[in-house]
């Protein structure tokens, strides 16, 4: 495996692609562990509302739906997904700051 700095999550002033990281984990370049605390402490967006009539991309990249499209493309398992919720969940309780509603 490469070495690659570790990447943390963004504040507001840099907002650095969930995505990408993800593309990064799925590569073997994260390793797990690192990939599911990362994404856990996240500060995810609000996601914008579907405007069916509006077919672009809005390229909104730091919400959940991030992480349910990696999973079906098979870049997350199931288990991760389930990890990352868990923690989530667990951080709301413990009063986590950071994530936008």
């Amino acid at each position: 495996m490469t070495d690659i700095p570790r990447v943390s999550p963004p504040d507001d002033a840099t907002a650095p692609s969930l995505r990408a990281y993800l593309g990064l984990y799925a590569t073997g370049l994260v390793a797990r562990e690192q990939m599911i605390a990362t994404v856990a402490s996240w500060p995810f967006e609000a996601e914008e509302e579907v405007d069916e009539g509006h077919t672009e991309p809005s390229h909104q990249d730091n919400t959940m739906l991030v992480v349910a499209s990696a999973r079906l493309l098979g870049q997350l398992t199931r288990e991760d997904v389930e990890e990352i919720q868990r923690r989530i969940g667990r951080a709301d309780r413990t009063g986590r700051k950071g994530r936008r509603s």
